[in-house]
């Protein structure tokens, strides 16, 4: 029977009718347009990698390029990563390069009768805001900014109270300072069996800070026969640079010293006369006092979108241009902090933000016998 009438129908049991659904018919469709969409990502990206690293390595533009990211990478923490930019070959140009730089920038003798510190003679007492002034900079591929320094004379080194090092804004923190910027380079051992005590709890590598310390006066660590590139200054707050032993360094008064390299301006004269300087482009910290004895202390961002950091060029013409009559790069990549009044002001390149140092310059909040007090250090607890 084609055609039932009413009453067969009737007599059909009801059950739910149910529509097959679209779903299960479109799984395989998405997927497979999935499935060539990433395909197709995957493929455009292999391509325009390759052109890359075509330009990168066979183009003049890029291998002009890769000579500035080595030089960054060689003068960082990941040196031994260097050759896969320029290779064995570009690596030793490069290391002959620093040594000819290091062994060359402190032959110039600085001439210490061209800066007069301006705030002794006026005897006026300082408070926070006369002493240190802030202001921000930028340049093509960097912002930063740069602290200013009334009286050179608040100026201290102070030294980690960690082995493996401690952070700027802790070392301003437990001494109570006004501002603080990181100061000399450091290397990194493996901690030895022989080391216990709690200080050494949960710590894995030892931090060692390059050549010496110097603070207050005192040698705090460091080889005092041993000649070492220094940035410091002496009692009469004079910012002082150049290769000196311990012994040098107390005739000629030098009370606050760490050590690194090299010399951007002595005597008012560009050290960095050709090139960039050889150091690539990085976050930077430098070092440097106008002829009245205002020092100026800059930190410049960089390995990041907002700043992509900065040539030791660069650094040395923003400091020329204030007035610097002298200048000294120092420890710069992720160590480059600045800190002011209770926190960073700068952003640190490291992947957790901020990152241990050995040393760091700190300015010591003024402290004023009549009303106004602000901070004062803890006399009675050693500072480095």
């Amino acid at each position: 029977m084609l055609f039932p009438n009413s009453k067969q129908i009737e007599q059909v049991p009801y059950t739910k009718m149910s529509t097959p659904t679209a779903a299960p018919l479109l799984l395989p469709r998405i997927s497979n347009r999935w499935a060539r969409a990433c395909l197709w990502t995957a493929t455009v990206f292999c391509f325009l990698l390759f052109i890359s690293l075509l330009w990168f390595y066979f183009t003049p533009q890029g291998t002009k390029l890769r000579g500035i990211v080595a030089e960054a990478v060689y003068t960082s923490k990941q040196t031994k990563y260097t050759w896969l930019l320029v290779g064995p070959s570009g690596v030793a140009k490069i290391k002959q390069s620093y040594q000819r730089q290091a062994e060359t920038n402190h032959l110039v003798k600085q001439d210490m009768s061209l800066v007069h510190i301006a705030a002794a003679k006026l005897g006026a007492p300082m408070t926070p805001s006369s002493l240190v002034k802030i202001e921000d900079i930028k340049g093509p591929t960097y912002v930063g900014k740069v602290m200013y320094v009334k009286d050179p004379r608040y100026i201290h080194v102070v030294a980690s109270h960690s082995p493996d090092g401690e952070k700027v804004s802790n070392i301003a923190a437990r001494t109570g300072a006004l501002a603080a910027v990181n100061g000399g380079g450091f290397f990194l051992t493996e901690k030895k069996e022989n080391m216990a005590g709690p200080e050494y709890e949960n710590i894995e590598r030892i931090m060692h800070p390059f050549g010496l310390i110097v603070s207050e006066g005192k040698l705090v660590i460091g080889d005092p026969t041993t000649p070492q590139d220094i940035v410091g200054f002496t009692k009469q707050g004079v910012l002082i640079s150049g290769r000196y032993t311990y012994e040098q360094m107390k005739k000629l008064d030098i009370a606050e010293a760490v050590s690194f390299l090299p010399r951007l301006v002595v005597n008012g004269k560009r050290m960095i006369t050709e090139g960039d300087g050889g150091w690539g482009v990085a976050p930077r910290t430098a070092i440097a006092q106008k002829a009245d004895g205002t020092v100026m202390v800059l930190v410049i961002d960089g390995r990041a979108i907002h700043s992509f950091g900065a040539t030791l060029k660069d650094v040395q013409e923003e400091l020329l241009k204030r007035g610097a009559v002298n200048a000294v790069n120092l420890d710069g990549g992720s160590s480059s902090s600045m800190y002011y009044k209770g926190k960073i002001i700068t952003t640190p390149s490291g992947f957790v933000g901020e990152k241990p140092i050995p040393n760091a310059f700190l300015i010591y909040n003024p402290y004023l016998e009549k009303g106004n007090v602000v901070y004062k250090p803890d006399e009675s607890q050693p500072r480095s």
